[in-house]
C-alpha cells in the first residue's frame, strides 16, 4: 500500500514540475504585454519597449525644420542648441537647423518667404507684421520675460538727463523701438520730442553707438551687456523689473505651417519642453555652458553670466505669457502702429502645447 502511494505522489510531483516549467517558458519575454499568437517570445517585448520609449508626438519620419533667430544669444542655447546636441529633437524625428539673422523683422520676412519654418524673436515684431498682413502666429516662447537692460553713457546721472539726447533702437516699429518708447514714457519723457529715436541695428551696433556718443541711451540684451559694463557704460534699469511678463523670445510659425503641418509643430514644442527641462536642471549647468561656448563663440564667463540672468525667465512648458502679448498689443496701439481691429486671437495660437 505504501509503495502504491509513493508511486502516486511521485507521479503528481513530476506533473507539477512539468507544468511549472511550461508556464515559466511561456512567460519569458512577455512581462509587459501578452505575446501575439503568431510571434516569437522575444519580438513583442522589444516592440512594446520601443513604443513605450517613443515620444507621444514623434513624427513618422525624419523632418527638416529651418529656424531663423533674431539674435543668437544665450537664451537660444536652451531652445535649439542643447536640443540638437543632446539628440532631443532627433528623438522626435526632427532635423533642426538654425540660422541667425539681423533683427526680428528680417527673420519674419524669411518666415513669410518660406526660407524659415519657425522664428525666434520679439513678439512686438510679430504684432507689427500681422498688422501689415503677414500670415503668421505666435505658438510658444523660449523666454517669457524681457531680457533688455537700459544702458546709458557715463555722463548720465538720472533719467531726466536724457532730455534732449538720442536713443538707439534696432529700427522703427521693431520690438526694441516699442519697448524703448514705453520705458521713456514711463519715466516722463516723450519719444521724438524729449528724446530723439534713431535706428542703429542689433545690440552690438547699438552698444557701439552708445560708446561713441552718438546716443545716450539704448536697450541691450545679454551677452552685449557684459561688454557694455566693461566699456564703462551704466546700467540704469532692467525692463523685466518694471514690466513683468513681457515675452522676449517667442516662437512664431507661418500660417501655411500651422494649416499644413500641425503635427510637426506639436513635435517641435514637445521637444522644446524636454530641452528646457535639461537646461534648467542645475546638475546640467556646466554642460550647457560648454555647449554655449562651442556653438555661439562666447567666452565661458559671458555664457555663464548670461545664463544666470536668462534661466529664471525660461518657461518650463514653453508657453508664452498671454498677458504679456496683450500688453505688447497695447504698446503697439498706444504708439499708433496698430488699431483696435487687431485682436489677440489674430496673433497667437495655443493649440500646439504638449498635452
Amino acid at each position: 500500500m505504501r509503495t502504491a502511494w509513493k508511486s502516486v505522489i511521485g507521479l503528481l510531483m513530476s506533473t507539477a514540475l512539468l507544468m511549472s516549467g511550461c508556464a515559466q517558458s511561456s512567460s519569458t519575454g512577455s512581462s509587459a504585454q501578452p505575446a501575439a499568437s503568431n510571434a516569437t517570445p522575444t519580438q513583442p517585448n522589444a516592440q512594446n519597449t520601443a513604443q513605450a520609449d517613443a515620444p507621444k508626438q514623434k513624427l513618422a519620419e525624419m523632418t527638416k525644420l529651418n529656424i531663423g533667430s533674431a539674435a543668437l544669444t544665450t537664451q537660444d542655447i536652451t531652445t535649439v542648441f542643447v536640443g540638437k546636441e543632446k539628440g532631443i529633437f532627433e528623438k522626435y524625428n526632427l532635423d533642426v537647423q538654425i540660422q541667425g539673422v539681423e533683427g526680428g523683422v528680417v527673420a519674419l520676412r524669411g518666415l513669410q518667404s518660406g526660407n524659415f519654418d519657425l522664428t525666434f524673436g520679439l513678439p512686438e515684431n510679430v504684432i507689427s507684421g500681422v498688422a501689415q498682413g503677414a500670415d503668421m502666429k505666435i505658438i510658444g516662447a523660449s523666454v517669457s520675460e524681457s531680457l533688455f537692460k537700459v544702458f546709458v553713457s557715463p555722463d548720465i546721472q538720472k533719467v531726466e538727463d536724457l532730455k534732449g539726447k538720442a536713443a538707439a533702437v534696432l529700427q522703427p516699429n521693431n520690438g526694441t523701438d516699442m519697448q524703448m518708447r514705453w520705458w521713456l514714457q514711463n519715466h516722463g519723457l516723450q519719444p521724438d520730442k524729449d528724446v530723439t529715436i534713431i535706428s542703429a541695428g542689433a545690440s552690438p551696433a547699438r552698444l557701439a553707438a552708445l560708446k561713441t556718443g552718438q546716443v545716450a541711451v539704448t536697450l541691450i540684451a545679454t551677452p552685449s551687456d557684459v561688454e557694455a559694463e566693461k566699456a564703462g557704460m551704466k546700467e540704469i534699469a532692467v525692463i523685466k523689473d518694471e514690466l513683468k511678463g513681457l515675452n522676449h523670445d517667442v516662437i512664431t510659425a507661418s500660417g501655411k505651417m500651422i494649416r499644413e503641418k500641425p503635427e510637426v509643430l506639436k513635435a517641435f514644442m514637445a521637444a522644446m519642453v524636454e530641452s528646457i527641462q535639461f537646461v534648467k536642471d542645475p546638475k546640467n549647468l556646466d554642460e550647457v555652458v560648454k555647449i554655449g561656448v562651442k556653438e555661439l563663440g562666447f567666452s565661458e564667463e559671458v555664457t555663464r553670466k548670461g545664463l544666470e540672468f536668462v534661466l529664471p525667465t525660461i518657461p518650463d512648458d514653453a508657453k508664452f505669457n498671454k498677458e504679456g502679448i496683450e500688453f505688447s498689443l497695447k504698446i503697439a496701439k498706444d504708439i499708433g502702429i496698430i488699431d483696435d481691429s487687431l485682436t489677440i486671437d489674430k496673433v497667437i495660437d495655443e493649440s500646439f502645447y504638449p498635452n
